[in-house]
């Protein structure tokens, strides 16, 4: 059997005005803090409950932490003292979201706001598995306290189920915000100085899980001859299925690393986790270890051409204990088989490089390949005039 893979997005102005009286400010001059429009880099399809699919939809929510600088820039020194796990609702699908209580940006341009932010909002408060914001519910928990340094880091468990599982997303960090900025685009970096200006910060978020989906094909060489194909199961065993994210900022660049990954899915001593084909899965980023199984059990059931078979097996859907294994001319024949490899040793297509991890915002597709099994034929030679000795037999003469 031939396997083969594939590889195929404010606390209020007045605390932050310096010296100037608070009195000295209206209305009309607060500059309000906006979110719209906030977009994922690769869409992801899964249940509607928690779907970044093509940006974030009508009546979800982010979790946003903002970062005030006193006459200074971002260093990882900083607390979310401005924006501590805010909730913002998505008031329709590619829109703006909406918060309260309403923040307001500094009105000094020496003063700078940095903003990260993550899909589903998640109530660290909230203990009731029924409640959607729950941690129980979402499998995401944001780690960071409001008077910790630095950007913050979440625990986070993969369901078990593909309609369940969470399309968990983080921003890059938006550093260095000033009143009025145009540099509120991160994928746009290279042009900030051409946009317009806006109150309006865009977060770019990115995919913390993997994508990973499985296909079953027939190979060429036996396509035509397959009249039936049933699956009895697919699984992948010894996956991990929680982790910690731990986000970081250097150099204009945010990046992403899990670790602490301790629980595994299923029960043991197995830990098999069952598949369905077809079926995008958001799995845990890891290192695919040696013990990390993919196992299928299946029917196919082969044509007979009446004249050769090249196929051996039961008559299909045959009972009687007289006719299995009885070739018949111009019917079918059904093969049960069931088949092993190891995950890490699959490589990628048209090369000889195994993938042996999964990395965040990636979308992994595996083909299984179908065919017949050739029969093969191995022999020794040895030297012409060796003596094979079969029996060691005196025989007397009468």
């Amino acid at each position: 059997m031939k396997y083969i893979i594939t590889i195929i997005g404010i606390i209020c102005l007045m605390a932050c005005s310096g010296d100037e009286p608070v009195t000295t400010l209206t209305t009309s001059q607060m500059r309000p803090i906006a979110f719209a429009d906030a977009y994922t880099a690769q869409p992801t399809r899964v249940s509607a409950a928690y779907s970044a699919e093509q940006g974030i939809g009508a009546g979800q929510s982010i979790g946003v932490y903002a970062y005030y600088h006193d006459n200074s820039t971002w260093s990882d020194e900083a607390a979310p003292n401005f924006m501590w796990n805010q909730q913002a609702t998505c008031l329709e699908k590619g829109g703006n979201f909406n918060y309260s209580p309403l923040k307001y940006w500094p009105n000094e341009s020496e003063d700078k706001l940095s903003f990260m932010a993550y899909f589903p909002y998640t109530d660290v408060d909230a203990v009731n598995p029924e409640n959607p914001e729950s941690p129980q519910k979402t499998g995401l928990t944001p780690l960071i306290a409001n008077n910790e340094t630095g950007l913050p880091t979440f625990r986070f468990t993969v369901k078990e189920t593909a309609e369940n599982q969470v399309d968990f997303l983080v921003s890059e960090l938006l550093p260095n915000l000033p009143n009025g900025t145009s540099a509120v685009w991160p994928s746009n970096a290279a042009d900030r100085s051409d946009l317009t200006v806006t109150d309006r910060v865009r977060f770019l978020f990115h995919h913390m899980t993997s994508k990973v989906e499985f296909r079953i094909v027939a190979s060429p060489e036996v396509r035509e001859d397959i009249s039936h194909f049933k699956l009895n199961s697919l699984s992948v065993s010894n996956l991990y299925k929680d982790g910690k994210l731990t986000p970081s900022y250097s150099a204009g660049e945010t990046t992403y690393a899990w670790s602490e990954q301790t629980a595994k899915h299923g029960t043991a001593p197995a830990f098999s986790f069952p598949l369905k084909t077809l079926t995008g899965y958001l799995m845990m980023p890891q290192t695919l270890g040696d013990g990390v199984m993919l196992s299928i059990d299946y029917d196919v059931t082969f044509k007979s051409d009446g004249t050769s078979y090249h196929y051996y097996g039961s008559r299909a859907g045959e009972t009687t204990p007289a006719l299995i294994g009885t070739l018949v001319a111009d019917e079918d024949y059904t093969y049960h088989n069931n088949a092993s490899i190891q995950l890490n040793t699959m490589k990628r297509t048209g090369t000889d490089t195994p993938l042996t991890e999964w990395e965040p915002n990636h979308h992994y597709v595996y083909y299984i390949r179908i065919g017949a099994n050739a029969i093969e034929f191995t022999g020794q030679v040895v030297e012409w005039g060796a003596v094979v000795e079969i029996n060691d037999i005196e025989i007397e003469e009468p």
